[in-house]
């Protein structure tokens, strides 16, 4: 399932407003709130849209600046896949998300 970034940007707000607490990714020692990601999300846009760039990349741009453990994963393949894991993680419930269990990333 490929999860549609516009879905996804709304599915966090969604619950930055309802549980702002709520822990949003995890990876390694390093723990990020639904309110933190939302708000780092809502900083980038504010750039990058000054700038012609999509909402994707504010995504990008507010999870490594929530999540700075991913910039010291080695290899672009390998942290396009923790990426990749942690954007599947967060979109598990939108159409419907079945089959998706919780797990750590690591």
């Amino acid at each position: 399932m490929a999860v549609m970034m516009a879905e996804l940007l709304e599915d966090i707000r969604r619950r930055a407003e309802a549980t702002p607490r709520l822990v949003a990714v995890r990876l390694g020692e390093e723990v990020v709130s639904y309110g933190a990601l939302h708000e780092s999300i809502t900083s980038y846009e504010a750039v990058m849209d000054r700038h012609g760039m999509s909402q994707e990349a504010a995504f990008h741009a507010g999870l490594m600046h929530c999540v700075p453990a991913l910039t010291q994963i080695e290899g672009v393949a390998e942290r396009n896949r923790v990426t990749s894991e942690i954007v599947a993680w967060l979109g598990r419930g939108i159409d419907g998300g079945e089959g998706r269990h919780l797990r750590a990333v690591s």
